[in-house]
Formats: structure tokens, sequence, C-alpha cells
């Protein structure tokens, strides 16, 4: 299995992630530790195999700006997916990863929309 070695999310997902990393992170002068994108990527990532999702293919992926080595350097995204058998025979483990991340990145941009925050109750639950 040949494994991508940068992986990203489609325009949309990427807008919504800065709109998201904005409206998360304190304010000039606010007290806080700031989000970086791979916080938010990772965390998506995390839901996702929690939930033992099983996200639809990517299209119109345009933004691989992520490096494989730089967001999972322990390998323990890829380990997880890996373990938990989300992934069919013979596909790429961070192809499904970013697949996981475009779904969670959609559903935590519709939640701040929503409410303001991240959906913690939803993460945290169960």
């Amino acid at each position: 299995m040949d494994e991508p070695g940068r992986i990203g999310l489609t325009a949309e997902a990427a807008a919504q992630l800065e709109d998201l990393r904005a409206d998360l992170n304190p304010q000039k002068g606010e007290d806080g530790i700031k989000l970086i994108n791979f916080d938010l990527y990772r965390l998506a990532v995390a839901i996702g195999i929690k939930k033992g999702l099983k996200p639809p293919a990517l299209r119109d992926k345009s933004n691989a700006s992520y490096r494989v080595g730089e967001l999972d350097e322990d390998g323990v995204l890829y380990a997880a997916v890996e373990c938990a058998g989300l992934v069919t025979a013979g596909m790429p483990i961070y192809e499904y990863i970013e697949r996981l991340a475009e779904q969670g990145i959609r559903e935590f941009y519709d939640e701040n929309l929503k409410t303001g925050q991240l959906p913690f109750e939803k993460i945290f639950s169960n």
C-alpha cells in the first residue's frame, strides 16, 4: 500500500478550518492557548476514529498542505486507524485520515455557527 506524503482538505473545508481557528482562538489581549490547524485537524480525526466513521472519498481535494511526517510525527493516528480496523485492505490509511478530518471539520464548523463553540458535549459523551 502506497501512503501519500501529504494530506489535506477540500478548499471549502480548509476555509472552514481557518474560520474555526480564528473564532476559537483567544482575541488579542485575552488569555488562553492558541490553537493551530493541526490541533483541530487531529481532533477531528480522533473523534472520527472514536465514532468508527466511514466518510466518503473527498472530491475536488485541492489542499494537500499537511506533511504526514509533521501532522502525525509518531504515527499515532495511523496506528489508531489501523488497530480500529476502519480501513479496507489496500486503501491508504492517510487518505482515510484526511476523509475523517474533512467530515469532522465540517461538523465542527456547523456546530460553531450554531453555538459559537465546538460540540464538546457530543465529543465527550459515551
